[in-house]
């Protein structure tokens, strides 16, 4: 069975160490451009198979080499109490502590030996100084946030497109919520969106379901039942209804042809 690939993640200090640019939240530190950054994506199935070098002069935890041309890094894996609560199954498991560059002509001067000298005082060995710090995590959850937020908005949109496209209410699963849309219209052939929710859904997930609607004013939805739109809950059941303009419809049919594809 193939193993879906693991994210192996540049900390602040690795990305200066490089002199990259902090990129924005939108880009993963794991995808920046940086050939040493793309060779330590590998590091984790080397491990697996084997074939990752250790470094053993940093001994107080695992840590392996990544390399290619003059470029050197290290990388680790963290465990446990290592890794903060919240975060998805193996999302910052694996980091990039540092790197820098090879220095043939001075043993002195290359990476791997000036790492060791950083991390040992007398005989004691500490790599703390490396692990991914308070910045690190924030920027972890950030892009959590992001990517979350991005998921959530391809959903509204699929599940709006779908009774544009039947007529039938569409019925979506997203993180533990179940979620309905429906396009209504009344005796006045007005449309109206409605967005449903079962159960005891987070207001602060409903609220970002409904301002995930493209073309919609947060202040243009109403609680149901409604005066105009006269949609009657179901016991259990929550409904936000709007005035659905066709060209917002429109706009919506060409987005998910565009996440379709």
């Amino acid at each position: 069975m193939t193993q879906a690939p693991v994210d192996v993640r540049p900390t602040k200090r690795c990305l200066a160490d490089l002199g990259l640019p902090l990129p924005d939240l939108s880009h993963p530190l794991d995808e920046i451009d940086s050939p040493v950054v793309v060779t330590a994506q590998a590091v984790p199935a080397k491990r697996d198979a084997g074939g990752a070098r250790r470094i053993l002069s940093l001994s107080d935890r695992v840590w392996f080499k990544a390399k290619t041309g003059d470029q050197r890094a290290i990388v680790t894996q963290l465990h446990g109490n290592d890794l903060p609560n919240g975060l998805p199954p193996g999302t910052g498991a694996w980091w990039i502590g540092a790197a820098g560059h090879r220095q043939a002509d001075s043993p002195q001067r290359d990476f791997y030996e000036s790492i060791r000298r950083e991390c040992t005082v007398g005989k004691t060995v500490s790599t703390v100084c490396l692990l991914p710090g308070d910045w690190d995590w924030k920027r972890v959850t950030a892009e959590q946030a992001l990517t979350w937020r991005r998921e959530m908005k391809r959903m509204v949109i699929r599940l709006i497109a779908m009774p544009l496209t039947t007529g039938r209410l569409a019925v979506a699963e997203f993180r533990h919520h179940r979620v309905k849309a429906y396009v209504h219209v009344n005796d006045g052939h007005e449309a109206y969106l409605a967005i449903l929710a079962e159960g005891s859904p987070d207001p602060a997930i409903f609220a970002l379901l409904l301002d995930c609607v493209p073309g919609i004013a947060t202040d243009a939805w109403q609680p149901e039942p409604s005066p105009l739109a006269a949609m009657e809950p179901s016991p259990g059941e929550i409904i936000w209804s709007t005035l659905f303009p066709s060209e917002v419809a429109s706009a919506i049919l060409e987005l998910d042809a565009d996440i379709a594809h």
